[in-house]
């Protein structure tokens, strides 16, 4: 799906762009990345621009995945969001900012820009969508649930990551929910 721009207060959700890789390169050096994120390690630059052209071509044209860069007001990559679309009317959500960038509420107001406009029926027009993290990465846990997801419990071993299966958090969003703070979350 070409991937359409959506605006918050001081956000843009636009394309990924070849010139990001630089940007992208150097996020991924670090460890909490390295650490949560399905990304190669170690992480090249050859591996960056793989990611910001033929990965991001691909999501482009392709009705699986939608990928959005984050950028704050004067164009500079933030951080990246997506949705991996499932069928009828799902998707799974995934995101990671640069370590610079955390700590200001960036990656929460990216998702709750994109939860609206994954719900709205001129959007996406989703029913459900899915968050799922490796057990302990609390600061994931800790936007989706400012995002209003209802946590659903934990899957032993249901994740391969660098040779090694992990536990996960799971969690979802309604188009019907509230979007408040939910309760039950292992925080």
């Amino acid at each position: 799906m070409i991937t359409p721009t959506i605006r918050s207060e001081r956000l843009t959700l636009d394309a990924l762009l070849p010139a990001d890789g630089d940007a992208i390169y150097r996020y991924c050096q670090d460890v909490e990345v390295q650490r949560w994120v399905h990304i190669p390690s170690p992480y090249t630059r050859p591996d960056a621009q793989y990611f910001v052209t033929a990965y991001a071509a691909d999501a482009a044209t392709s009705t699986a995945l939608t990928l959005w860069a984050i950028r704050d007001e004067s164009g500079s990559l933030l951080g990246v969001i997506e949705l991996r679309h499932e069928p009828l009317a799902s998707a799974t959500v995934g995101y990671w900012l640069g370590k610079e960038h955390r700590g200001q509420s960036i990656m929460s107001e990216a998702l709750a820009t994109l939860m609206e406009y994954a719900f709205d029926p001129l959007g996406l027009a989703l029913d459900r969508v899915h968050w799922e993290s490796f057990i302990g990465n609390t600061a994931s846990a800790i936007v989706a649930r400012r995002a209003g997801f209802h946590f659903e419990g934990t899957m032993r071993q249901s994740v391969v990551h660098r040779d090694r299966r992990l536990d996960t958090w799971h969690a979802s969003l309604l188009r019907g929910d509230d979007r408040e703070i939910q309760d039950g979350w292992p925080l």
